[in-house]
């Protein structure tokens, strides 16, 4: 019975962390006008959430502000260069789907991998960015190698994100308090694992 109860203990504990985490990115998101404030309060839940997964303790609203503060230009930066590239590939397609030209539909196929990789390498990009000290530059790079080199945790990502924002499609009330500390806790555990596993093989 007691270990029930701590069990139990436990899990209000990682809901109540979750939902504080997530109120928090939202709050921060509308601070920044949502344009401005979006990647940096993504960033800072990631780097609360890091914490957590690597079993430290921390003042949750403290850690989350001073990431925010100081992770605010370099993460609208990140965010810039996303928005372009997603942009650019969205408009591709758009392009290829009303030329007539049978030649330059061969393109399209092409331009759906490039796409299917602009979307996984963004699991990686908000764990990178709080996780290695490198610029905006690095971020990016790093995001796709490690996207690339490892296919088995890039799927599991895609299959438990895929899964959770069918949930919030399904009870959209969970929408406020987890829409984005879930993904960000699945995300950052599964990347901590990599990047611990290859921090050891060098």
């Amino acid at each position: 019975m007691e270990g029930f109860m701590n069990g139990i203990h436990r899990i209000s504990v990682w809901v109540l962390r979750l939902m504080y985490v997530n109120l928090l990115w939202l709050v921060f998101t509308f601070l920044g006008l949502v344009i401005l404030g979006l990647f940096p309060a993504t960033t800072a839940m990631f780097a609360v959430v890091r914490k957590w997964v690597m079993k430290q303790d921390i003042y949750v609203f403290q850690t989350f502000w001073t990431v925010y503060k100081s992770e605010f230009i370099k993460s609208n930066w990140v965010g810039l260069i996303l928005i372009a590239l997603g942009s650019f590939l969205y408009s591709n397609i758009k392009i290829i789907e009303v030329i007539s030209m049978p030649i330059l539909k061969l393109l399209y196929i092409p331009n759906v991998i490039l796409i299917l990789i602009f979307l996984l390498t963004l699991f990686y990009i908000f764990p990178v960015l709080v996780h290695f000290h490198v610029g905006v530059k690095g971020v990016i790079k790093n995001a796709v190698i490690l996207m690339t080199i490892n296919p088995i945790a890039t799927l599991i990502m895609a299959v438990f994100t895929g899964i959770f924002f069918f949930i919030t499609f399904k009870f959209p009330g969970i929408i406020p308090f987890f829409s984005g500390s879930v993904p960000a806790f699945l995300l950052m555990t599964l990347c901590n694992y990599t990047f611990t596993k290859y921090q050891k093989s060098d």
